[in-house]
């Protein structure tokens, strides 16, 4: 353990300081070690130490087996902070759940949190994570389960190109190249440009086509959209924040219902768990500011 951490630090005293032991004991154990293994591992100067080839060779596999065997004794050690496992998909993470997730861990500071991805249902059983956040019809009954939010379906652009193609009425989006989030085909009878544009008046014109999104997507598409690629049809929840801090703009309606929502579940008898229970009132708390979306501000002014 001394020669391991001199190694690393290239520096006795430091090594004292993190070994709780004094300069003089590091170097008496390393020149032990030396001894033992009859060869020279560091060379010395008045001023400082530096590892002989011997030394180099030594120095990474034990701080290899070192790092093992704390890492091994941290897994049985319990831990201090309560874990609690989020999944869900990738877009619902990077778009709601990340730029929001800090008021619940500042919250909680006794938790220790983890996110993770994934888009199916995954294993719910002891040792899965604890938290799943879901964009679908409904979930099985095996699940504790609170709808967050139903979602929507809005036009959206950015500011620049709202000007620049001078986007001011349905009919103007005849001008732009829109934006196709195809992961949404996998819900039957869901909408998606050409129902928009029935909505709006304009059966029997063709949407332009533009760039697709699949498997999953649709952050991406939301992404483009902020870049000025065309317009997008987005999803309400994962669009809330661009079109709260001005990236995009949604600049006329209609506004198209998808009859698909998002849950936010656990296991049946985890929603009484204090720390699953905060989480699941947090994630209500914050999907209630998704209500004003209806009477978001439809023009680009």
């Amino acid at each position: 353990r001394a020669f391991e951490a001199a190694a690393r630090r290239l520096s006795f005293k430091s090594a004292a300081t993190e070994l709780s032991v004094t300069p003089s004991a590091v170097s008496q154990k390393i020149r032990a070690l030396e001894a033992d293994l009859d060869v020279t591992l560091f060379e010395r100067t008045a001023r400082s130490v530096a590892l002989t080839d011997e030394g180099r060779q030594l120095q990474p596999d034990l701080t290899a087996a070192f790092l093992q065997i704390r890492q091994a004794v941290d897994r049985v050690r319990p831990s201090p902070l309560k874990s609690l496992r989020i999944n869900s998909s990738g877009a619902v993470i990077a778009k709601w759940l990340l730029p929001r997730l800090h008021r619940f861990t500042e919250r909680h500071p006794e938790l220790d949190v983890s996110v993770e991805t994934d888009s199916a249902l995954v294993d719910m059983s002891p040792g899965g994570p604890d938290i799943v956040i879901r964009f679908t019809r409904s979930l099985p009954e095996t699940l504790y389960a609170r709808r967050l939010h139903e979602e929507l379906l809005i036009p959206v652009a950015s500011l620049e190109l709202i000007e620049r193609l001078d986007l001011r009425t349905p009919k103007d989006i005849l001008r732009a190249s829109l934006l196709h989030d195809t992961s949404l085909s996998v819900f039957a009878e869901s909408p998606n440009w050409n129902s928009w544009f029935r909505a709006a008046g304009l059966a029997g014109q063709a949407p332009r086509t533009g760039v697709r999104f699949a498997r999953q997507a649709a952050d991406h598409a939301i992404d483009a959209a902020v870049s000025g690629t065309g317009v997008a049809l987005s999803r309400s929840l994962l669009v809330h924040g661009a079109l709260s801090d001005g990236r995009l703009v949604s600049p006329f309606g209609p506004v198209l219902c998808m009859g698909v929502s998002y849950f936010v579940a656990c296991r049946h008898g985890a929603e009484t768990e204090p720390h699953i229970a905060d989480f699941l009132d947090w994630a209500e708390e914050e999907a209630a500011l998704l209500s004003t979306l209806k009477s978001l501000h439809m023009a680009t002014g």
